[in-house]
């Protein structure tokens, strides 16, 4: 099977994956017991007439099947509102990707950073207190519930050392935003393309030039970073190790010792072919930061993807959990994608 039928294969999973995705959410979200217009007005009082209004206009007085066509219809029409900011909900996500984009960034360099050279270190010295370390850190990363290490850091690099910041998010000044939204004008191919990366903050700044504010970011952000790092570093480490030691068993490096290759070539081979696994878990773990650390961005106040979603799910707003819940299957989805397609990359071996 070549590429090309590989990926028309793959795209045309793509449609029942993203309604099989949405169909379950809204199922679970149906199924909670409670009252999703007094969720959405909250605890003051409204006009019966204008209860019952909001439920015919969100088709909440049909049987589900009804609300959940209706939902993906508005969707897909990009007409679907938020009925608790009255405002179009692919504006609001639209405001808060490029957030969510650079804490993604950040916390994905800590990730590899942490992550992988630990496991080399590990693998270079298997069965010893390094190694030991290492699978502790792993366990404890696979154990430890989120918030209490976000919790801890703020307490260690925020109230104690005084090392970080926990408000606000820089951004280029107005004149570098007028720039690039009048890009498309100017260039309609690349003009759109460099608009899209603009609508990141930290992309954008450094379009314009202001360094200063890539510094800011880093800055504000190397905390939540950190964070994310050290809750999966360790279980990126403990791939990277079993992995590279599969890999430096394998027959093929076995016989490259025997023909003399140095130590240097053999650890290069088995490298190249321990990445294979390495590159899922990463490729997976960056798709769930693109698409918003929810009790990152809620613990660390991040005007991102997350926090959204956890503000939606707290009021039972089913047209931002339907949106949010769409573009993170895409997100999953098209990361998986590219996985695949960097596997035949990495090994040529492995052929679609």
């Amino acid at each position: 099977m070549g590429m090309t039928s590989f990926l028309v294969r793959r795209f045309l999973t793509f449609i029942p994956t993203l309604i099989g995705v949405l169909l379950i959410t809204y199922l679970i979200a149906y199924a909670i017991p409670a009252d999703p217009v007094r969720a959405w007005v909250g605890e003051k009082l409204m006009n019966p007439q204008t209860l019952e209004q909001i439920r015919v206009k969100y088709k909440f007085n049909a049987p589900w099947y009804e609300q959940f066509t209706f939902l993906v219809q508005q969707l897909l029409t990009g007409q679907l509102e938020d009925p608790v900011r009255h405002r179009n909900v692919f504006t609001e996500i639209t405001s808060r990707f490029g957030v969510t984009v650079e804490v993604a960034i950040v916390g994905f360099l800590f990730l590899v950073a942490i992550g992988i050279p630990l496991g080399l270190l590990a693998a270079v010295f298997k069965d010893t207190p390094v190694d030991f370390a290492v699978r502790i850190m792993a366990l404890v990363g696979s154990s430890l519930p989120a918030f209490v290490l976000y919790y801890f850091l703020i307490l260690l690099l925020f109230v104690y050392t005084k090392t970080t910041y926990l408000a606000g998010i820089p951004e280029p000044t107005m004149a570098c935003k007028t720039t690039i939204s009048t890009l498309p004008q100017n260039t309609p191919i690349l003009g759109h393309l460099a608009s899209a990366l603009g609508s990141v903050p930290m992309f954008s700044a450094i379009m314009c030039g202001e360094f200063n504010v890539v510094v800011d970011t880093f800055k504000r952000l190397y905390l939540p970073g950190l964070a994310l790092g050290l809750l999966n570093g360790g279980f990126i480490a403990r791939i990277v190790r079993n992995s590279l030691l599969d890999a430096l068993s394998a027959e093929f490096i076995l016989y490259g010792k025997a023909r003399g290759l140095r130590r240097l070539s053999v650890w290069k081979h088995a490298l190249k072919n321990a990445m294979v696994p390495v590159v899922t878990v990463l490729g997976l773990n960056f798709g769930g930061l693109l698409s918003g650390a929810i009790i990152a961005e809620t613990v660390f106040n991040i005007p991102g993807i997350g926090r959204y979603m956890y503000e939606a799910i707290m009021r039972l707003n089913f047209p931002v959990i339907i949106a949010c819940t769409f573009l993170v299957a895409v997100i999953y989805v098209t990361v998986n994608l590219v996985v695949d397609i960097l596997y035949a990359v990495i090994d040529p071996r492995i052929r679609y």
